[in-house]
């Protein structure tokens, strides 16, 4: 650019123009792309990012979690995307089974997908989530996580329990893996069956 701005000595006002507007061009596109090409940058290595490819897949995935020798839970999967970086785990058609103190199963829950967080072991599960205790309670929503730390299952989603002839709904949900000590955290109703099978709110 320099050369050229020198060989147009004998119109020198008339060449510095364009050449001055064009280096403004280049110099504000580069000003201009600069930002979004780091915000380009930042997305793309944003964990948990689709973009993003697994560090492994494994089909017929399994875990177990134990304690002093005794199985607490089995999570058993036909799929699982593995994100070692972002701690992520990301499971299809999963199913974790619960045991109690003599090795029995306490309750098994099955749903679409789910994530599991390796570091902590809290997982979420999503999709015709449905938890049935060995008792024969149910529980149906759409969201469920698993804290380890606690020891509970919570949703923040519309719940259905049936126990026997009884059901209750509502939103928000907490309580153990087999279902016992159950919270309803709003919008609680408590619905009974007639001889006929209908159910019928409770006043």
């Amino acid at each position: 650019m320099g050369q050229s701005m020198t060989t147009a000595r004998p119109d020198r006002r008339a060449g510095i123009a364009p050449a001055a507007r064009a280096l403004a061009c280049v110099l504000f596109a580069l000003v201009v792309a600069a930002p979004f090409a780091g915000c380009q940058r930042e997305h793309a290595e944003e964990p948990g990012d689709a973009s993003l490819l697994p560090d492994s897949e494994i089909d017929g995935f399994k875990l177990t979690q134990t304690r002093e020798g005794d199985r607490l839970w089995v999570l058993s999967a036909s799929r699982a995307l593995v994100y070692e970086e972002a701690d992520r785990v990301e499971l299809e058609r999963l199913r974790i089974d619960y045991f109690d103190d003599e090795g029995g199963v306490r309750s098994t829950l099955t749903a679409t997908e789910g994530l599991l967080r390796r570091r902590t072991n809290d997982m979420e599960a999503r999709g015709s989530v449905v938890v049935v205790a060995h008792d024969g309670t149910r529980l149906v929503t759409e969201r469920l996580t698993w804290n380890e730390r606690t020891g509970k299952i919570e949703s923040d989603r519309f719940v259905r329990v049936t126990q026997g002839d009884d059901v209750f709904t509502g939103v928000g949900l907490e309580a153990d893996p087999d279902l016992k000590n159950i919270r309803v955290k709003s919008e609680f109703k408590a619905f009974v069956r007639t001889p006929d099978g209908q159910l019928v709110e409770e006043e």
